[in-house]
């Protein structure tokens, strides 16, 4: 079985056009990504309904020198609905707990929701099943630093909470176990905290961190 990493680079390949010819597409590959889902740790909601009414998860990630052009974003959620079509994604640097920082690049995007292999749902599990809201055809060149990304699926009348990790099967840095995560649920009046913080304890402990990752250009251009 595809490890959930290996299986959203698949995908990240065969998503572009099968027409153009091969020298024409783009190489991608996952710059980052946080870790997959680690059972027994309760996740944070995360989702969007519209401007004013979201929940959001971020994740920091370091681009290293070269800079890095981010074609694709994604997120790994547990959710109890099917169908999505769209997702609200943003990517931002200079947070901190309390500390918004600065906006760099967001959008509400056309999206895919990916069923992850053996997260599906079952009668004696969960209520939910275990998706990857991956957003394409975006172009973002960021330079090299730290910065912070959220992909919340837009929902209607669904639930949607962002999977906490430990960091296995990670790519990049960092992989997944640093603790920088932040929540934002203006609703309850939660503004960039420490997800940690706030996170309540299942029986591995508290989420840190949450599964998310970016799909980088690698052809040079």
């Amino acid at each position: 079985m595809l490890s959930p990493h290996r299986f959203a680079l698949l995908l990240c390949v065969i998503a572009f056009p099968s027409g153009a010819p091969a020298q024409a597409q783009p190489a991608a590959a996952i710059g980052w990504y946080n870790g997959d889902w680690q059972s027994g740790i309760p996740g944070q909601p995360n989702w969007y309904f519209s401007a004013s009414q979201f929940s959001r998860v971020y994740d920091d990630f370091v681009v290293p020198e070269g800079g890095w052009t981010i074609v694709a974003v994604f997120s790994d959620n547990r959710m109890n609905f099917t169908g999505l079509t769209k997702a609200s994604w943003e990517i931002r640097k200079n947070m901190a707990p309390g500390k918004e920082g600065k906006k760099v690049a967001s959008g509400v995007s056309r999206a895919t929701q990916i069923p992850l292999p053996g997260q599906a749902p079952n009668a004696g599990n969960d209520w939910s099943g275990g998706y990857r809201i991956q957003v394409d055809n975006i172009r973002v060149r960021l330079a090299p630093g730290r910065y912070w990304l959220n992909v919340a699926p837009a929902v209607g009348k669904g639930l949607s909470y962002a999977n906490a990790t430990v960091g296995k099967n990670a790519v990049g840095d960092p992989p997944g176990n640093n603790g920088n995560a932040l929540v934002l649920k203006p609703a309850l009046g939660v503004f960039f905290a420490d997800a940690e913080q706030i996170s309540p304890a299942g029986k591995y402990g508290k989420a840190r961190d949450f599964s998310q990752g970016v799909i980088v250009d690698t052809s040079g251009k």
